[in-house]
């Protein structure tokens, strides 16, 4: 155990170390492109701001420029007289005959920048363009042209990452303002002094600065890098020292774990004010309430007491203090309304002499009380039987003699002395009923003698439903559904062919104003949990469900049903043996019977003969009588089973018939695996009774996400409990345990092509 716990531990401290390495990674991975990201955009800004910079020098120049209403300069072959410039003034001549022409600021700063390019050839680009240009030149290109449309509405500087002779580019354009010294070569335009007359355009070449951001971003990289191995150090310094503090816990926890957490038994530790110190997890499992609602109202321990056990369980715990409590047995009302009993033994608290409270210990016995009953049952019924089979062997004797001398009486009476022999003839008779009555009290006590053959229900029944038609009347609906599958059962058809009379007797007389007889029957594979309670072997069995839509049979009643003489009909309208003797005949078959009755709703007999065929016989003969629809399939199905048996059986069968199954143990462990893999499942098969959550919770909270999820309720319970789960009132599929594959699978392959 406490291996295990510190495997748990290492797997728990990889996992932690796993998610921190990873998180760290992801910080690191952020704080790298946000890096990248800013160093990008300070690189666009540092050009941008070099622009202005170029900008405002150029501004400067220009108005110097102008201040001084422009500048001569001797006329040469690349200063020849500007013909843009209107001004009269343009030319002049100096007094040793040199020629000299005027240059505005657009030709200085022009010709300014064809010498940077000389020297340079990635310099700066300068232009200055105007949406109404005299010059050629000044004409703007494409995103000039839309810069200096904005500018007329109002806005400011425009700048943007451009292509230029495949080079990328900064490119800011400002607006010029027109000043006083402007007019006096664009006066004649219109301009006033404050009129937007165009813009300079600023290209800046930006192979530089993305070779300096490169190596900017190199650096951030490889500084991130090294952050992130010393982070990863860190991390695995801190887990490990985790893993060693958890492993020290573990050590110290493992006995208590070992006693409480895995302890089947429910053990609390409880003080005289009803304060809770301790509750085991597995109260859960027993009782259906989770620890924390027991911790939140102690009072619950007293509360789920059933009502006629609450008054021995409070003189129990009357002295409270006592030193010793005696062992004692009752029963508590489960969360989910099961009656269960318990052996409940507790003891006293003492810590260096002072009293704590006590420590309470509760075993589930409800199998063991269930199984107790049973026995006591089936001794009763043995006992019965065994006086049945003395009384009738004694009274056939008996009759023996009656019917032989009576016989000889009415042979030896002369003609003339009819009103006698009409009196030895009611003799006659009531020893032919005396007869009946005997042979029905044989066959009670399995001492009749049968006379077994190879035989097929379906057929059995088939033969007498022509009598079963005429002896129910035209009021009850007789409804025959047989199965495709039959498999071959060793008894004598005779005897099966009058349980199945007497069964369809009884439910004509429970409904007298008419009703629905249903006789069904069904190959079903038995395992040992549920044939043990009837005393039976586990394997393959045939069933016959008989049903009627009647007035049901009362609870009290039910315990009774099977005892010879016992009746609840009329007198004069029953002898009691009836159902004595069905259960005889299925007991002398092998079989057993399974009964439940519901007030007003009904009453259905399933009555269990095993096969006689081995499984190899049982494989051909299901070969030999497939049905033509196929029930393979190849859907993903959620199947919700506490029992590990019923779980590993619907596994296998899905399996072999093609589906693909997700397994869950429990209720929570149902919705977890349907959040992991609710894109993949195309129908949940729920038990509606489990640990933690019952099948209905299950069923919500799935519907709650998908509201047109295929689902299948499963159960072993009876019908009563599951009328309180709501299974029936909200007309939700469901088919019963013990599961017969056949139907399993037409039922399943059904709801998942949406057949009613």
């Amino acid at each position: 155990m406490l291996e295990s716990l510190k495997s748990n531990s290492s797997g728990i401290s990889k996992k932690y170390t796993f998610i921190l390495a990873i998180i760290w990674t992801v910080l690191i991975l952020i704080s790298i492109a946000w890096n990248i990201y800013q160093t990008h955009k300070e690189t666009e800004e540092k050009a941008r701001i070099e622009a202005r910079t170029i900008f405002e020098h150029n501004m400067a120049y220009r108005r110097w420029n102008t201040m001084h209403g422009g500048i001569y300069a001797p006329v040469t072959e690349k200063n020849q007289p500007n013909p843009y410039i209107v001004d009269p003034n343009r030319d002049v001549t100096t007094t040793n005959g040199m020629k000299l022409t005027l240059i505005n600021p657009f030709r200085m700063t022009k010709q300014a920048y064809e010498l940077l390019k000389e020297i340079s050839p990635m310099s700066a680009i300068n232009r200055t363009v105007s949406l109404h240009s005299l010059n050629p030149d000044n004409e703007p290109d494409e995103w000039e042209r839309k810069a200096l449309i904005e500018f007329e509405k109002g806005h400011g500087e425009t700048s943007e990452i451009t292509t230029i002779n495949n080079e990328p580019y900064m490119r800011v354009l400002k607006p010029y303002i027109t000043v006083d010294g402007c007019l006096k070569c664009h006066g004649f335009q219109g301009y006033k002094v404050g009129d937007i007359r165009g813009g300079m355009s600023i290209a800046i070449p930006m192979k530089p600065y993305y070779e300096s951001e490169a190596r900017t971003r190199n650096i951030i990289v490889v500084t991130h890098l090294l952050i992130w191995f010393v982070g990863i150090g860190g991390i695995v310094m801190l887990t490990q020292n985790i893993k060693r503090q958890q492993q020290r816990i573990a050590e110290s926890e493992s006995k208590f774990r070992t006693l409480s957490e895995f302890a089947h038994d429910w053990e609390y530790w409880v003080k005289e004010n009803m304060e809770i110190v301790f509750m085991s997890p597995s109260c859960e499992h027993i009782t259906g309430y989770a620890k924390e609602e027991f911790l939140k109202n102690p009072h619950l321990l007293c509360d789920i007491v059933h009502p006629e056990d609450k008054a021995v369980c409070h003189v129990h715990m009357k002295d409270f203090m006592a030193p010793q409590h005696e062992e004692m047995e009752f029963r508590i009302i489960t969360k989910d309304g099961n009656v269960k009993w318990l052996s409940h033994v507790c003891g006293p608290i003492y810590v260096d002499n002072k009293f704590l409270g006590r420590r309470v210990s509760n075993r589930d016995i409800s199998d063991r009380k269930k199984l107790e009953e049973q026995l006591i049952q089936s001794q009763k019924m043995e006992s019965l039987g065994l006086l049945a089979g003395g009384i009738a062997h004694d009274f056939n004797n008996l009759l023996t003699a009656i019917t032989g001398y009576s016989s000889m009486l009415q042979e030896s009476l002369d003609d003339g002395s009819e009103k006698n022999k009409r009196y030895v003839q009611h003799v006659l008779n009531a020893a032919e009923k005396a007869q009946n009555l005997t042979s029905s009290l044989l066959t009670f006590s399995r001492k009749q003698i049968i006379k077994p053959s190879i035989i097929h229900l379906n057929e059995v029944i088939k033969n007498v439903s022509g009598i079963l038609n005429r002896l129910i009347g035209e009021d009850i609906e007789l409804r025959l559904k047989f199965s495709d599958v039959e498999l071959p059962v060793f008894g004598d058809a005779n005897q099966i062919e009058q349980v199945v009379m007497n069964l369809a007797t009884n439910a004509r007389d429970a409904m007298p104003a008419g009703g629905v007889l249903s006789i069904e029957t069904t190959p079903v594979m038995l395992d040992p949990e549920y044939v043990e309670a009837y005393g039976a072997r586990p394997g393959k069995y045939m069933m016959i469900s008989i049903s009627d839509t009647g007035m049901g049979i009362d609870k009290k009643d039910m315990a009774h049903i099977f005892d010879p003489f016992y009746t609840t009909k009329e007198k004069g309208k029953g002898t009691g043996l009836g159902l004595s003797m069905v259960y005889g005949i299925i007991k002398q078959h092998d079989g057993f019977i399974n009964v439940y009755s519901e007030k007003s709703i009904g009453t259905t007999f399933k009555i269990y003969i095993p096969v006689t065929a081995d499984m190899e016989d049982i494989r051909k003969e299901i070969v030999e009588h497939k049905p033509e629809q196929d029930f393979r399939g190849n859907e993903t199905i959620l199947i919700a089973e506490d029992e590990e048996s019923v779980r590993e059986f619907l596994k296998d069968i899905l399996d072999a018939y093609g589906y693909k199954t997700i397994i869950a143990v429990d209720g929570e462990d149902a919705i977890a695996k349907y959040k992991e893999y609710k894109d993949a499942v195309d129908m949940v098969m729920l038990d509606v009774v489990m640990p933690k959550k019952n099948g209905k919770e299950v069923y919500h909270f799935i519907k709650g996400m998908d509201p047109d999820i295929k689902t299948l309720f499963i159960s072993g319970y009876t019908q009563d409990i599951l009328t309180s789960k709501g299974i029936y009132e909200e007309g939700l599929e469901f088919i019963a345990k013990p599961l017969e594959i056949q139907g399993l699978m037409n039922k399943i392959r059904s709801i998942l092509d949406n057949q009613s």
